[in-house]
């Protein structure tokens, strides 16, 4: 398995910032990017502005107890891992509840040792996860630039009496002489036929 421990971001939601230098204590050094926050509410900020690869959450926080937030955290951050510490009193209760979110919740005290693989792990994953996201949106950018290509030839061939070697060419050349893509250039297309594409 590929190490997560350089390079890799935690953003830890704690009451007390003690916790937080508790668990820097813990894991390897040099294991990279650490960012407290002492509530839920701070925690969503902190994510508008910027993206972490694991959040570790010490419950309970002062505002609110945490899993709720990290439910709706999950469904929102999809590549990020979330991992919950809690009172082994509640334990299961939390675990139930998480239900299939892909939260992990461990009971306190932790085991240093299986809480560091368990950190190591949870940030693999969210890196994994990321690339995965990042490749699906490259695909799914392609399958909309080739339906915009293709309206773009059903029109040309339908409205101009283009062949469909004659529509790819006269695509290529347009995008090409305007120094765009084919996807602008058969949005181009179609806005001249009539068809306007609010999509892009």
């Amino acid at each position: 398995m590929e190490r997560a421990e350089k390079g890799s971001s935690l953003l830890i939601a704690a009451a007390m910032e003690k916790v937080a230098t508790q668990i820097k204590g813990i894991l390897p050094s040099g294991f990279g990017k650490l960012s407290y926050q002492p509530s839920m509410t701070k925690v969503k900020q902190k994510l508008m502005e910027e993206s972490f690869d694991l959040l570790i959450i010490y419950t309970p926080l002062p505002d609110e107890f945490g899993l709720q937030a990290a439910l709706e955290i999950a469904a929102k951050y999809q590549a990020m891992s979330i991992l919950m510490l809690v009172n082994k009193d509640v334990y299961q209760e939390v675990l139930y509840r998480s239900g299939d979110s892909g939260i992990m919740v461990m009971a306190r005290p932790v085991n240093p040792a299986l809480f560091t693989s368990s950190v190591e792990m949870l940030c693999t994953v969210s890196r994994k996860v990321q690339r995965i996201l990042n490749d699906n949106q490259k695909l799914q950018r392609k399958l909309e630039d080739e339906r915009y290509v293709t309206r773009a030839k059903c029109l040309l061939i339908e409205r101009c009496g283009m062949t469909e070697p004659e529509a790819h060419k006269y695509l290529e050349k347009e995008a090409m002489n305007a120094s765009i893509t084919r996807r602008e250039a058969a949005i181009r297309v179609i806005r001249e036929n009539g068809r306007i594409v609010t999509n892009m």
